[in-house]
């Protein structure tokens, strides 16, 4: 058996699905680049690059998106591992004609900023398009490179998903807020309108994730009208699902079928004992 067979070549990457909200349009929006390098020149991808030697993911990851991007992200989370075999094969080596195999993990990022986004040698464009939960098609390129529509589509359900029973939203606004404002997110990454009364109590009765300021900065008060209660994320928290999204099914039958599906191709490993 020769050492490429016993060491077969795969490549570790990272895929950074950077989400960021339009509040002129109300809308979801995430970030692409236009490839200017092959393979995959002239589709569209998710910013993404191969993990070095000495880097962890979470490394590889912010590295490669503030490279590729000019900003840096406010969040960032890693998401789900995507490693199946056609997605991507490298030739490595043009004289033999040797391929490497791609295995990438997504993360989830959220910018909140407005700094000027800067392309770099490997890109010819780079955009923010709108994601809308319906008719996602109408607004984002079909000429995706590798399986990154798959990536895109799968961590946006996961994002509006994770509303549901985690305190994400308040990591799209700054660092005070009002009640109002998380409704807003809510609202925008549901395309719902939720009752305020209703929201508002349960959101109050989180525990550990925002708390009331009773002193903000002059620059955050409002100029007019009555001063609003204003707050600040306390902890990333988890906690039992505060609201159901209206419209959520479909999205939570998509995950429970994920996981369905590596339960399912997942068998028990036996442990040989030694006689």
């Amino acid at each position: 058996m020769g050492v490429s067979e016993r060491f077969p070549v795969s490549l570790n990457a990272v895929n950074i699905v950077c989400f960021k909200i339009d509040w002129e349009e109300r809308a979801l929006n995430v970030l692409l680049l236009k490839r200017s390098i092959s393979p995959q020149k002239n589709k569209w991808s998710l910013p993404g690059g191969f993990v070095q030697g000495h880097e962890t993911l979470e490394e590889a990851a912010r590295r490669i998106f503030v490279d590729e991007t000019g900003i840096s992200p406010a969040y960032l989370s890693q998401f789900r591992s995507y490693s199946n075999i056609k997605r991507d094969n490298r030739v490595i080596n043009q004289r033999s004609g040797q391929k490497a195999r791609v295995v990438t993990t997504a993360f989830t990022a959220i910018y909140t900023s407005d700094e000027e986004l800067q392309l770099d040698n490997e890109s010819q464009d780079i955009r923010w398009f709108k994601i809308p939960r319906r008719y996602l098609s109408r607004y984002i390129p079909e000429d995706f490179a590798f399986d990154h529509y798959e990536i895109l589509v799968d961590t946006s359900n996961r994002l509006r998903a994770t509303l549901e029973y985690s305190g994400l939203a308040t990591r799209f606004l700054p660092e005070f807020f009002t009640l109002g404002q998380i409704q807003d997110i809510y609202e925008i990454l549901w395309e719902v309108e939720l009752d305020p009364a209703n929201f508002r109590e349960k959101l109050t009765n989180v525990d550990g994730w925002i708390r009331e300021v009773k002193k903000v900065p002059e620059n955050v008060k409002s100029r007019r009208g009555k001063p609003p209660t204003w707050y600040k994320e306390e902890s990333l928290t988890n906690f039992e699902r505060m609201i159901s999204n209206p419209e959520g099914e479909k999205i939570r039958e998509k995950e429970v079928e994920y996981q369905r599906n590596i339960e399912s191709s997942t068998e028990e490993i036996k442990i040989l004992k030694k006689k």
